[in-house]
């Protein structure tokens, strides 16, 4: 399955979203508004596409798109360790060895346009309360069970890391 257009142009509206909520904080994640960021115009040049299928496009995607704007909306602490477990492992569709530590095995930079198009949708829902970092953890949790990624009975608990 390919990632349309219109999930691509979803995806942008959510960013824009959050960059509007965050921006009346004084906090911009990087401006939507202008069209003339390198980050914006990257992902403007992906909806000239027809879909993104090549890992190449999935890698900017995520680069350029996703990560930066998780990584700048997310507070730094254990809440963000626990939302970049989560979004890894529906990219992966594989949690580590021992949850919290080990090696997983994949790459989650090259993931599917399917796996893509999941991601973009939790994000596009999470885009209507921002600041609800709880609520973007349980929607990665929901589909990594549902997608049989981690056992029904996983709570965000177990993906804290552990005291050293």
């Amino acid at each position: 399955m390919n990632i349309n257009k219109k999930k691509i142009e979803e995806l942008i509206e959510s960013a824009e979203t959050i960059t509007q909520h965050f921006s009346k904080k004084n906090e911009i994640l990087f401006d939507l508004q202008k069209n003339e960021t390198k980050e914006t115009t990257k992902l403007y040049e992906l909806l000239d596409e027809k879909s993104i299928q090549d890992p190449e496009k999935s890698y900017n995607l995520f680069y350029q798109g996703i990560q930066p704007l998780l990584l700048n909306a997310i507070p730094q602490g254990d809440i963000r360790k626990v939302i970049l477990e989560l979004k890894t492992i529906l990219l992966t569709g594989k949690e580590k060895k021992y949850i919290t530590y080990g090696r997983r095995g994949r790459d989650s930079r090259m993931s599917k346009s399917q796996t893509m198009e999941n991601l973009s949708e939790i994000i596009s829902e999470w885009s209507k309360t921002p600041d609800d970092y709880f609520k973007l953890i349980n929607l990665f949790l929901e589909k990594n069970k549902s997608l049989g990624y981690i056992p029904e009975h996983r709570t965000p608990n177990e993906y804290l890391p552990k005291p050293r």
